[in-house]
């Protein structure tokens, strides 16, 4: 029988000495374990503050090294931000800790057999954890013309994002995957494995083998490539997992020099890693953003992928959420035939008018870009309405236009408005009609700036 600590992290601000120590002391939220039955060991957890826990170790008896494991709650109120978690010991000094590829919110904490303390904490990153807007704040209401002004929730006034995902640069990505993606007209997204075969090493590179094919995607420019490591192996060391991600950036970047640097990270599943350092580290030094969690697998092994599929979607679209699914290989007796792949794009089809279809790096720096974003009225009146746009993203990164979303004054006919930007330049507009509502839509840049909505005759 493990012995487990379950810790509730919502108290953590307001019990800061509250303790759970010994056989089977239970809160809810964070659980530590000892890996293995060890005898009379023990310990004891206590609330140092919010995101920052104290692990004091007896090992009675035992003599050999202890592994004690902490699972950090990963939704809800209680959620920790898993990027900025590190372990110290009772010195500061940081410790390795050893994760799987995608459950990062799972530590694996080597120690050794002598009483000892070690704190388990999220450390704040530069500039602080993000602000998110409200949807107040990302609204303007003017209730003397009638008018209103927001930031649509998705491109194009859709209702949900999709993105298709297709891990480990398998051949069959470019022989069955892109071809059929073009056809329909859709854009993925592919987590490549470019490190180079290695000397004295039997494992091929498939990506090497096709570098050629994969290169002539990167100019087309019609799919997205990502960041699945080099070699998809993991690491056992900080300097290890450094090259592992160093080298896939560089080759994504070299392959796409004109676009923004931000891409998706997905270390792999099945794929151990040790480190130090949190996984914020590797995210802002190779500009890159996690993409590993909240995706749905589509393998046939799963069984009923198609029905589930056509299923999971309606609920996103009437929650207007972001759907992410992932394949492996496709095609016959692989991960997925060609034929349930087909199925699945036959229903997207169905409705593409209500979806943003496009890479995950796309769809995350809408979405962020949005969270911190607002808009201010600053002034109106019966011909002008004039607002300022601010958003708080690094624009050299985040770089897909915003949709805007103008309701008129009913006194304004559609068909004389325009838009002006900062410089005074006009901005395309498209007209919509939303629950007897008419709206005009028109892109903004993602960052700090000024536009004029004017009537003109």
């Amino acid at each position: 029988m493990q012995r487990k600590l379950r810790f509730s992290a919502c108290l953590l601000a307001c019990f800061a000495h509250l303790v759970a120590t010994g056989y089977g002391a239970e809160l809810e939220g964070v659980v530590a374990t000892f890996e293995e039955e060890r005898g009379a060991a023990s310990m004891r957890l206590q609330a140092v503050e919010r995101f920052k826990l104290r692990i004091d170790i007896d090992p009675g008896a035992n003599t050999e090294s202890l592994h004690l494991r902490v699972k950090l709650p990963i939704t809800g109120r209680n959620a920790w931000p898993i990027e900025d978690v590190e372990v110290r010991d009772s010195r500061g000094e940081a410790m390795i800790v050893r994760r799987n590829g995608i459950e990062w919110h799972e530590l694996s904490i080597p120690v050794p057999a002598i009483p000892g303390s070690y704190f388990v904490q999220a450390v704040e990153p530069p500039g602080g954890w993000p602000k998110v807007s409200s949807e107040k704040e990302r609204q303007i209401i003017d209730p003397v013309l009638g008018s209103s002004l927001s930031i649509a929730r998705w491109p194009q006034g859709r209702k949900a994002a999709l993105s298709l995902r297709f891990d480990d640069s398998h051949p069959t990505h470019l022989s069955v995957a892109i071809p059929l993606l073009r056809e329909y007209g859709y854009r993925g997204t592919f987590m490549i494995n470019p490190g180079k075969r290695e000397p004295n090493s039997r494992r091929r590179s498939s990506f090497e083998d096709h570098q050629a094919e994969w290169e002539s995607v990167a100019r087309q420019g019609d799919q997205e490539l990502a960041n699945h490591t080099a070699h998809h192996r993991g690491a056992t060391s900080d300097a290890e997992m450094e090259a592992e991600i160093e080298e896939a950036a560089e080759v994504i970047w070299n392959l796409s020099p004109e676009k923004s640097k931000l891409t998706a990270l997905n270390l792999g599943g099945g794929t151990r890693w040790e480190t130090t350092h949190t996984l914020r580290h590797f995210l802002q030094k190779y500009h890159l953003f996690d993409a590993s969690r909240n995706s749905t697998g589509m393998d046939d092994s799963y069984g009923n992928r198609v029905e589930n599929f056509r299923r999971m979607l309606g609920q996103h679209l009437e929650r207007g959420l972001w759907f992410r699914v992932h394949y492996h290989y496709i095609g016959e007796n692989l991960s997925t035939s060609e034929a349930n792949f087909r199925s699945v794009l036959d229903i997207v089809k169905e409705h593409e008018g209500e979806l943003w279809i496009a890479g995950m790096a796309d769809i995350h720096k809408y979405q962020t870009e949005r969270d911190r974003s607002s808009v201010t009225l600053l002034g109106t009146d019966e011909h002008r309405f004039s607002f300022r746009l601010t958003c708080q993203t690094d624009p050299a990164l985040y770089d897909q236009p915003l949709t805007m979303e103008f309701a008129p004054p009913r006194s304004w006919p559609a068909d004389q408005v325009t838009v002006t930007d900062w410089e005074g330049k006009p901005l395309a507009i498209q007209k919509a009609e939303l629950g007897g509502t008419t709206l005009l839509r028109f892109e903004s840049p993602p960052h700090t700036a000024e536009y004029a909505i004017e009537r003109t005759r």
